[in-house]
């Protein structure tokens, strides 16, 4: 029997970017409904899009296994037997990274049309057979629905998010246990990026201005799980602060986003999180432009450093947190308070 075609979508990571290329995978369902589709993503990233009504099967990429492959015959054999493993009956691959890996990814996989960005890095294009020209400039997820545009798929703008069934036991477990029955405030104060990082003192003062002023019954502190013991500095010896970092996987998470009443983030992940779930955000953006990578749909709800600068690039060390310390907590405190009396109005309406 004949296997039949499918596509294969290439999008590994970063978390938030995985996030925010859902709308991808609900474009391509809908103009190929009858037609399986596959995601590849990093592995530590899969319960992001492995509850999606749109994809088929997905395909853990090893990333941190394949780390040094040049001097280590096993990450080697991890790569060959992962690119190797790629080949597949696909009628198209898709490449929305376009990174020397991922268009790697959309050579091995043999589909018979490759799809990428024309600009896209480290001769990543070199693996398409189609080359898609999409502007520079546009936000990100419109850059990739650019690139479904390009190639003749009629793009939508669907971003919902769904949380794994599997991992609401466990969220509704640690809630009980953690939070009672309290609403809550969730916060992502971290960032792979000192430059991206609001203060922590700047957290701190909000953690009280939200408290203080009863806007909050409980705060979420979420995180990575190797940035534990930095929120729970943050926390300090409030009852009402909980650390959730480490506390369970990633669909954990992503389940105490969708439940809070208000997500306030740096530009990262969680942000795009909560677009997927249609909850009340509060952005922080310094070296980065929210236009393009800010939460989707959602620039207004993002505060801007009064110094930001597009000649500044984020992964410039020396910056440090100099633009993220110039956003006035004042500012990010009415931000949230805006939001939060906007959605007990909605609520009892």
């Amino acid at each position: 029997m004949t296997e039949q075609p499918r596509i294969l979508l290439i999008r590994p990571s970063a978390l938030g970017d995985v996030f925010r290329s859902v709308p991808l995978v609900a474009s391509l369902s809908r103009a190929f409904p009858e037609t399986p589709i596959d995601w590849v993503v990093q592995e530590e990233f899969s319960d992001a899009i492995r509850a999606h009504p749109a994809v088929s099967r997905v395909i853990g990429f090893p990333r941190r296994r394949l780390q040094h492959w040049w001097r280590s015959p096993p990450a080697m054999a991890t790569g060959w037997r992962f690119f190797r493993g790629l080949r597949g009956n696909y009628a198209v691959a898709i490449d929305a990274q376009g990174l020397a890996r991922s268009g790697l990814m959309a050579f091995a996989s043999g589909a018979d049309r490759r799809i990428g960005f024309a600009d896209a890095a480290e001769g990543a294009w070199l693996g398409y057979n189609a080359r898609i020209p999409v502007a520079a400039d546009l936000s990100a997820v419109d850059r990739m629905l650019g690139l479904l545009e390009g190639a003749g798929i009629e793009p939508i703008a669907d971003s919902r998010l769904r949380v794994p069934e599997d991992a609401e036991a466990g969220w509704s477990a640690w809630r009980s246990a953690s939070l009672g029955t309290a609403g809550f405030v969730a916060l992502a104060p971290t960032s792979r990026w000192t430059s991206k990082e609001w203060p922590a003192d700047h957290w701190c003062r909000l953690v009280e201005g939200l408290l203080g002023e009863r806007l909050a019954e409980r705060i979420v502190l979420l995180g990575a799980p190797s940035e534990a013991a930095l929120l729970r500095e943050l926390a300090g010896d409030r009852d009402e602060v909980v650390v959730m970092a480490g506390a369970g996987p990633l669909a954990m998470s992503m389940a105490a986003v969708r439940d809070a009443t208000l997500l306030v983030a740096n530009d990262s992940a969680m942000l795009h999180a909560a677009v997927g779930f249609d909850v009340p955000l509060v952005g922080l953006f310094g070296p980065t432009d929210p236009a393009i990578s800010g939460p989707y749909g959602r620039v207004s709800d993002c505060i801007a450093s009064p110094l930001a600068d597009p000649a500044i690039h984020y992964r410039d060390r020396g910056i440090g947190d100099r633009l993220m310390r110039a956003i006035p907590v004042d500012e990010v405190l009415g931000a949230c308070r805006e939001r939060l009396v906007a959605g007990q109005s909605e609520s009892r309406t």
